[in-house]
């Protein structure tokens, strides 16, 4: 799986879920209430959609996208986007995977501009869900942070 599939699925499953206008006015508007809403959504209704999407793709695709995700979070885990969502070790993660889950406008708004980022919202099931999708299709744990660790201050140049 390449980048381009990558995003192409989290807008699919952006386009699927209902709520693709609504993320797509948040992105421009950076609004904090309907970003706070749409962090609620991803880890309620969105996550369906998501799991589902994961589970058509065969072991090659879902482990290269498993590799792309752990290396995208590696990539915004820097001191200059945690002064901006805050949390702990843990909830600086799941900040950053909501800052994927929202697509790649949005995490590459975030990444050159990490003041547009919004405190304290966080994804922490879609940061899980293709873990677990891997190990229910191959019954078998997929091996995290194989090539890149998604552990908050693991990217040692970002800190």
């Amino acid at each position: 799986m390449t980048a381009p599939e990558f995003w192409r699925l989290i807008e699919r499953t952006w386009e699927k879920s209902g709520r693709n206008q609504d993320r797509k006015k948040a992105v421009v508007s950076n609004n904090e209430t309907t970003l706070e809403e749409l962090s609620g959504f991803i880890e309620e209704d969105f996550l369906s959609v998501y799991r589902s999407e994961l589970a058509a793709l065969d072991r090659a695709a879902l482990t290269s996208y498993l590799h792309l995700l752990e290396e995208l979070l590696y990539r915004i885990d820097r001191r200059e986007i945690h002064e901006h969502t805050d949390g702990s070790d843990d909830g600086f993660l799941y900040c950053r995977c909501f800052i994927l889950a929202m697509g790649e406008d949005y995490y590459n708004g975030i990444d050159q501009r990490p003041a547009k980022a919004t405190f304290d919202l966080e994804a922490e099931g879609f940061g899980f869900a293709a873990y677990r999708v891997y190990e229910e299709r191959f019954a078998e744990e997929f091996e995290r942070n194989s090539i890149h660790s998604i552990e908050s201050g693991s990217n040692a140049e970002g800190w």
